[in-house]
């Protein structure tokens, strides 16, 4: 193993590249069809790219280099990132394999997964649309509970990775996953649940209210006493986002759009191209291909791509410009610098602007300039979707404080009573009801605590970091929708820097101050 800096970064940048690639090749090819074949390459891909990390000799040399520093910040900047890839996959060359494995497993178990609703096969899109639209309750009920399903075949095999994570980690110091995972982040836990106990406290009576309001239009719409709402009344499976009010119908103004036709407007306004990030991208849904929605870079290289499962609607537009937000991250990076630090600082970094870019579609100068509305009706809308989004922004908050302290608790013990203790979150902090009925693992029906475990409370510091950009594009270029200076600032400022940084020393250097959530909580309030 090289002892020098440069040999080792060299030596190691190498194969990270070759089997990153193999990486995101395989998983692209499970998220597109599915098939176990292509399963089975991504699993070896997955075992390959954990084993090459794992190695004690290599752990070993990027701490001693990483410890000794460097004169040169490109060269100390590589080398801890180097390091913190290698504490992430520490382990035992069987626990890596079976990790992986696991992994995998739960990887096809959702991609797979169909719900049953009224004797037919449905998709995730077809659950969402009843939660979303019905006014029937027991319809609601049924697509509820559909949905949840998916919970009693992966909950054993998310503790089994979870005791399996939480023995890797523990091996190496930390006290379990939760912890690791986000010091190889560069998060300090005790600042994390500082900041979210602070998120808790200023945001606990405006939801109560917002939810108060919410219960009766809800009751409303359904016809019921709000005594007698349950969690399938609110829109969807999780409560994670703001349910039909029975005033603002989105949906009606996308009917007859182009999804795709109105996100390229979008980023043609900004001076972003996108046509080859599309002409790349998998963007409507079909039988065994993944039912969600992400962004990859395969090489670092630029070739990057979306998945989507695309209809004309409001999620459907909002979810493209939001996965075109970390595509255009990483089209844009400078491919001259060292391609380890071509990429992202950190999660929040690139989250803030797919919710950034997301958003748009809740903005008057996009509802008339790429919508298309009349001036008069897009600013009616706007005025009542701005509400609207205030309590998608409480409610979603209120949702990521239930994720990141059941993943806590999770990792603490696996194999606690884990149906009790998220129903103790949800009701403490959405203010829902468990409903009757014997206790399923409805947290295994969320497929971020399988498959991108401690990876939530990044959305919220996405929000809280695009807020920030928000204010700052405010100052610097009078805005986003339309400018192509404001494209041209993210280019320069945000996205070309890659890695350079630590994410707080990007978010400094940027926007001229640290991560300040006041910007967020002030939209809240």
């Amino acid at each position: 193993m090289p002892s020098q800096p440069e040999q080792f970064i060299e030596e190691v940048t190498a194969a990270w590249r070759r089997l990153e690639a193999g990486f995101y090749h395989a998983e692209w090819d499970v998220a597109t069809t599915g098939a176990p074949d292509a399963t089975e390459r991504f699993t070896r891909a997955r075992i390959a790219l954990k084993r090459y990390f794992a190695n004690p000799e290599r752990y070993s040399t990027a701490k001693a280099l990483h410890e000794a520093g460097s004169a040169d910040p490109a060269l100390a900047r590589q080398l801890k990132l180097i390091y913190l890839e290698c504490v992430k996959h520490q382990g035992d060359d069987a626990g890596v394999k079976q990790l992986a494995e696991l992994e995998a497993k739960l990887d096809g178990a959702y991609a797979n997964f169909r719900a049953e609703y009224k004797g037919q096969r449905v998709s995730d899109n077809e659950i969402d649309d009843v939660l979303a639209d019905s006014r029937s309750s027991d319809d609601a009920r049924q697509a509820w509970e559909a949905g949840k399903r998916i919970g009693p075949l992966v909950a054993d095999t998310i503790r089994e990775a979870a005791r399996l994570r939480n023995r890797m980690a523990q091996a190496f110091g930390f006290r379990d996953h939760f912890v690791k995972a986000l010091a190889v982040e560069e998060i300090e836990e005790t600042d994390l649940l500082a900041l979210f106990d602070r998120l808790d406290k200023v945001t606990a009576a405006p939801f109560a209210a917002a939810k108060a309001e919410i219960d009766a239009r809800r009751a409303e719409w359904f016809g019921l006493a709000a005594p007698d709402l349950q969690a399938w009344h609110y829109g969807d499976r999780f409560f994670q986002a703001a349910p039909k009010l029975g005033d603002v119908d989105m949906d009606s103004f996308f009917a007859d759009q182009d999804v795709v036709e109105l996100a390229l407007r979008t980023y043609d306004g900004l001076g972003m191209n996108t046509r080859e990030i599309l002409a790349r991208s998998d963007l409507y849904a079909r039988e065994g291909k993944n039912q969600h929605a992400f962004c990859t870079h395969i090489d670092r290289e630029g070739d990057v791509r979306t998945l989507n499962n695309l209809q004309p609607n409001r999620r459907w537009a909002e979810t493209l410009l939001h996965e075109l937000g970390h595509a255009v991250y990483d089209a844009n990076l400078d491919f001259s610098q060292a391609w380890i630090i071509r990429k992202y600082p950190h999660l929040l970094s690139t989250e803030a602007i797919a919710l950034m870019m997301g958003g748009m579609v809740y903005d008057e100068k996009w509802l008339t300039g790429i919508l298309g509305l009349p001036p008069a009706k897009a600013a009616e809308l706007a005025s009542q979707v701005r509400a609207q989004e205030r309590f998608a922004k409480l409610i979603f908050t209120r949702w990521v404080l239930v994720m990141t302290h059941f993943e806590r608790a999770l990792y603490a013990n696996p194999d606690g009573d884990l149906d009790t203790i998220w129903w103790d979150l949800v009701e403490k902090y959405q203010l829902l009801r468990q409903p009757g009925g014997p206790q399923m693992p409805d947290w295994a029906t969320k497929i971020h605590i399988a498959t991108a475990p401690v990876y939530y409370h990044n959305y919220e510091l996405g929000y809280l970091t695009s807020a920030q950009l928000l204010k700052t594009l405010e100052r610097e270029t009078g805005g986003l929708t339309g400018k192509p200076e404001a494209g041209q600032w993210l280019i320069e400022k945000w996205f070309r820097p890659g890695a350079q940084n630590d994410w707080a020393g990007h978010i400094r250097l940027a926007t001229g101050e640290p991560l300040n959530p006041d910007y967020f909580v002030q939209a809240l309030l």
